[in-house]
Formats: structure tokens, C-alpha cells, sequence
């Protein structure tokens, strides 16, 4: 997931594209905002009331009107009871099945940066004991507030948050890139979701790399082997870039999550909007030159495709399902970042979820969240695919400190500041949807301390009117 707290270099792709965070907005002629608050006034009316008396109220009425609130659909079972029926009929040597999620999903992304901080201290790694309470916190915590699946990080850069057999141990975990772990922080993270009846998924990024320094010190490998050649890029962002055009490449991503996948009983594969990067350009002229087509879009869009249809396949060969976040303006992804995501929304064979990183206001001048969210609607086109909504919490707690969001517009630009519902009424109007099934949050912590979980306190006015919308969808 793009950091909405990072720094980032201004893209190169022509104006109107600007890069901020998770979001690479398009300025398409003159959106006009569809929201309006009377879709559902007596929800609405009280989230905009402040304080703890407008969470009490909105916790009576979310009872006395439970069957508005809840989304037409069967409840969700709890993980335990659907883990692995795909790998229980492999066992028996029968044909694996994919398990499918039902009902809403309600999920948070828990990235690196959400881990180091559990994992390590004090440049030492954490007591496995440690680490196990902690884990046990964050989970406490998310379930408490009734989420129901986890979107765990699992490669961030190359890297493996797990002793893998293909790529070099996280730093995150082991302090330096490619160290040692003195214990399994995944396998502790995993079991005890499922012991909470959550669902976890393995979140990669699939082409973004570490840094040149660190590859060429604890690297090992295919990738230390590729160093040097036409296959490994250096980004203009100090970090290095797996080429998407070698099918090489795409064979490293797919057995690294084949690994992942067979090492832990993960419910679900994830990536997110790491494709051609949009920071800078990336000379692959090279493999374009050999490749047969005719413009360089439909090359790049080709590479894409044959990547995340190989993790498709990947997927559910073990029985999982798979899914993309890519950026959450449906007009940049196929021009921008080359992710050809129509495609995977109305064919077969790509996603089995889709998840637009939707990282904007109502009022926001180029991007109105109901507007970009009816766009992602009407491109979810075959049944195999469901559509899930990316939220930022990191916007909301930016916001919660007064800073404005600059590339919202003049009439998004301090909606975030001066609203503190405004993820509360993001996910009222994603349930009165007839396609969009779920949510996830961006990011754990954003809304607790990793460390301690505490909650943020900046966030606590917001935090607590979408918490009871999502304690309230089962009673």
C-alpha cells in the first residue's frame, strides 16, 4: 500500500495526473458530487452529531433499525468454520475447491510498518512470547471493533516477513534485508486470527524491490543473480523494480506465493497498486522492441495481465482466493499504471475480487467518492468478481490533526478536518450498493498504537461512528 504519510517524488506522467500517496488522481471533466446526505437521514443526521452522546444514539438506533443496516445477504460465518475446505478435500485426493468469502467483508490492511514495531526493538527481535501477546492486542482490538479479515504484509520488497526459501528474510523482521528470524511472527499471526475467527490474506507486492545497497548485502538468490542485468531496474525512487515484461519475473512473484501459500493456511492472496511504477519512467524499450506490439501501452497492459493471471492461477491451485487493490481512480489505472483492471472486472480468470483504494471525500473537486464508486460499479461486470472498497483511515487521522488534503480541490480541500464521519458515511452508502460487498481499512495503525493499542485519540470522534456501524452488521 502507498503510505499516505510518505513523501513522494512528483511523477513524471504528463499533466492532469497527480501522485499523492495511494491515490494518482485524474482531473476528468467537471465531476459533480452525487452524494446526498438524505440516502439515509437518520443515519446521517446522527453521525454528524459530536461526541460520545451521538455514538450512544447511533448504538440504539443501529438496533432498532438492524435490517436496513445490515447488507442484503447471508451473515458471515466465522473462519473457522470455512478454513480450508479447499486443502481438507486435497488431503483426501480430491479436487481442490476455492473457498469463496460470503457475506460483507470488513477488513484492515497491516502493513510492514504496522509489524516492525511488534516484531522488533531496540534493534533486538522481540521474545516470541512478546510478540504473541502483542499479535493477540491487535487482534483483540479488531475484533472488538468487529472486523472480521486481516490483509497481512507479507513482501514488501522483495523481501519474505518469513524465513522463505526464495527471497531474503524482511528487514522489518530480522533488522537488515536478508538477516535471520529468531522466530515465525506469520505463523503466530496466522493461527491466532483463525483462533479469533478471522480470515487472513497474504498481501505482496509483486515487482517493487529493496535498495540496490541492501540487495547487494544480504541478497540472495534469483534476485542477487539478476542484479546487474536488464531484469532488475533502479527506480527513481532508490528502490529497485523487478521488469514486468519477463515472464521470468512473473515466475519468481507466482513461486513465492505458491511458497507462502503451501508454508501457512492463508484464506486469501492480495496485492496491491504496485504495478509499472508511476514515480518515474522505466526504460524496458529492450523487451518492448522484441515483443510484437504495437504500442507500448498494450506491451506493458500484456505484462500486467500475465502476472496477475498467474497469481490467479497460483490461488487456487491452493485452494485460496485471490485479489487487487489497484489505485482508486478507475480512469488513471489502464494509461497510468498500465493495470488493465476492466479486464479483470468483466472476464474470468484474473481476480476474484476487486478492491480500488477509494481514498476520497464526498467533496473531493476531481474524485467525489459516490461518483468514483458508482464508475467502479458499473466496470464489475462478471459474476466472478466482487467488488470491495478500499478506505483510508490514515486521510481521517491527517485530517484529525488539521492538515488539510491538498489535492482534493478547493471544495475537498478541508472536508477530512471538518467532518468526522466521514468514513462512517463512506461505508453506509458502500451497504446501500447493490455490487459492493465489503470494506478495508488502510491501515491498522492509523487507528491503534502498535505497540501498546491504544487507541488514537485524534481519531477517536470518527473512529467511533463507522465502529458501531461495524459492531451493529452482526446484532
Amino acid at each position: 500500500m502507498r503510505q499516505a504519510f510518505s513523501s513522494r517524488k512528483k511523477s513524471v506522467l504528463p499533466p492532469p495526473f497527480i501522485c499523492y500517496g495511494c491515490i494518482l488522481t485524474y482531473r476528468p471533466p467537471h465531476f459533480k458530487p452525487s452524494y446526498s446526505a438524505a440516502r439515509d437521514n437518520r443515519l446521517v443526521t446522527v453521525m454528524k452529531m459530536k461526541g460520545t452522546a451521538a455514538c450512544i444514539i447511533l448504538s440504539v438506533l443501529m438496533c432498532l433499525f438492524a435490517v436496513q443496516a445490515r447488507p442484503r445477504g447471508e451473515s458471515v460465518p466465522s473462519a473457522a468454520k470455512i478454513i480450508s475446505v479447499a486443502r481438507v478435500s486435497a488431503a483426501r485426493g480430491e479436487q481442490p475447491s476455492v473457498h469463496t468469502d460470503a457475506g460483507e467483508m470488513r477488513a484492515v490492511w497491516v502493513s510492514q510498518f504496522d509489524q516492525h514495531p511488534i516484531y522488533r526493538s531496540g534493534g533486538r527481535m522481540r521474545s516470541e512470547e512478546d510478540i504473541r501477546s502483542m499479535i493477540s492486542t491487535v487482534l483483540d482490538n479488531l475484533a472488538r471493533d468487529g472486523f472480521n479479515t486481516i490483509l497481512l504484509q507479507i513482501r514488501p520488497n522483495g523481501d519474505s516477513m518469513y524465513e522463505s526459501d526464495i527471497y531474503p528474510c524482511s528487514k522489518y523482521v530480522a533488522g537488515v534485508y536478508g538477516g535471520k528470524t529468531e522466530c515465525d511472527p506469520v505463523g503466530i499471526f496466522v493461527t491466532l486470527a483463525h483462533e479469533y475467527g478471522m480470515r487472513i490474506h497474504a498481501w505482496i507486492n509483486p515487482f517493487r524491490l529493496c535498495t540496490r545497497e541492501e540487495l547487494e548485502a544480504g541478497g540472495a538468490g534469483q534476485l542477487l543473480q539478476w542484479l546487474g542485468t536488464d531484469r532488475i531496474k533502479e527506480g527513481g525512487d532508490g528502490l529497485l523494480y523487478l521488469d514486468p515484461c519477463y515472464p521470468e519475473a512473473t515466475e519468481l512473484i507466482a513461486s513465492g506465493a505458491k511458497e507462502a501459500l503451501q508454508k501457512y493456511p492463508f484464506d486469501g492472496l492480495h496485492i496491491d497498486d504496485y504495478f509499472y511504477p508511476t514515480e518515474f519512467e522505466l526504460d524496458d524499450s529492450i523487451g518492448y522492441a522484441k515483443s510484437g506490439f504495437e504500442t507500448l501501452a498494450d506491451f506493458r497492459r500484456a505484462n500486467i495481465d500475465r502476472t496477475v493471471k498467474a497469481l490467479y492461477d497460483v490461488a487456487h491451485d491452493e485452494g485460496v482466493i485471490f485479489g487487487a487493490a489497484p489505485a482508486g481512480n478507475l480512469y488513471s489505472l489502464a494509461d497510468g499504471w498500465y493495470a488493465d483492471v476492466r479486464k479483470w472486472c468483466s472476464q474470468s480468470g484474473y481476480v476474484d475480487y476487486i478492491m480500488p483504494q477509494l481514498y476520497f471525500g464526498f467533496k473531493n473537486a476531481y474524485c467525489p467518492f459516490e461518483k468514483i464508486l458508482d464508475d467502479w460499479e458499473s466496470a464489475v461486470t462478471s459474476t466472478d468478481v466482487k467488488l470491495y472498497i478500499g478506505l483510508s483511515a490514515a486521510k481521517a487521522a491527517l485530517g484529525s490533526e488539521g492538515k488539510a488534503d491538498e489535492f482534493a480541490g478547493i471544495s475537498g480541500k478541508y472536508e477530512w478536518c471538518d467532518n468526522k464521519d466521514v468514513l462512517a458515511r463512506e461505508i453506509a452508502s458502500i451497504r446501500s450498493r447493490s455490487i459492493a460487498k465489503g470494506f478495508c481499512i488502510f491501515c491498522y495503525s492509523s487507528m491503534y498504537d502498535p505497540v501498546t493499542g491504544e487507541e488514537n485519540r485524534l481519531l477517536s470522534e470518527e473512529k467511533c461512528a463507522f465502529s458501531v456501524l461495524l459492531r451493529g452488521e452482526d446484532g
